[in-house]
């Protein structure tokens, strides 16, 4: 039996170069995946479930765009932090995004999903 996609939104292997603000520490990383709603990245250190983010993501072009919003972690593997560790995987839910940003990322993840199918 297989599992039912959850996501709402249609979501696309990409890497692109996503700039996290947690607290008074900046990550710098790229997505692993990204959609309209979220993205998943790797990070040096352990972040908590629920840790409120400051994001920056740069979509390139043409059009360019940087996509700036707040987000929250939702998941992160392995979900303690382990000594030693020096990467963590994390999906990111974007909670107070544009419209405007996610028309833009909607957009780019569907065009890329159509140039896979042509």
């Amino acid at each position: 039996m297989t599992t039912p996609n959850r996501r709402k939104t249609p979501r696309i292997i990409q890497q692109l170069p996503l700039r996290l603000q947690a607290a008074a520490e900046e990550l710098i990383t790229k997505t692993e995946n990204v959609s309209a709603s979220g993205a998943y990245c790797t990070v040096s250190r352990f972040l908590p479930l629920m840790t409120k983010l400051q994001i920056r993501l740069e979509l390139p072009g043409p059009p360019r765009a940087s996509i700036s919003c707040e987000a929250a972690v939702v998941r992160i593997d392995p979900p303690k932090a382990v000594a030693r560790r020096s990467q963590y995987q994390v999906a990111i839910f974007f909670t107070d995004l544009s419209e405007q940003d996610r028309s833009s990322l909607a957009r780019y993840v569907q065009h890329h999903l159509q140039s896979a199918l042509s």
